[in-house]
């Protein structure tokens, strides 16, 4: 459970960053909407939903005109729920 919340993290952190603070901000910065994503893993939502989750949280609540492609995130989120026991 521990690992997989790290996972998620981890994912948004390296490979979702929508404000780019890689490299030069605290790497906590997203972990409010890891726990989001992991409580909706666990409540059965899909990659759809979670899609969704990080638009909203791209465009809604930090002010982004895009949001790039949050689908391919919400599949490797899904991989990473799928590969735990």
């Amino acid at each position: 459970m521990i690992a997989e919340l790290d996972a998620i993290k981890r994912l948004l952190w390296e490979d979702w960053d929508p404000i780019g603070v890689n490299g030069f901000g605290p790497d906590d910065q997203y972990d409010s909407y890891a726990f989001r994503i992991f409580a909706m893993l666990n409540d059965g939502k899909g990659a759809n939903e979670i899609a969704e989750y990080l638009r909203w949280a791209a465009i809604e609540k930090m002010g982004l005109g895009a949001a790039g492609d949050c689908t391919a995130i919400a599949q490797r989120v899904i991989e990473i729920h799928e590969r735990q026991p």
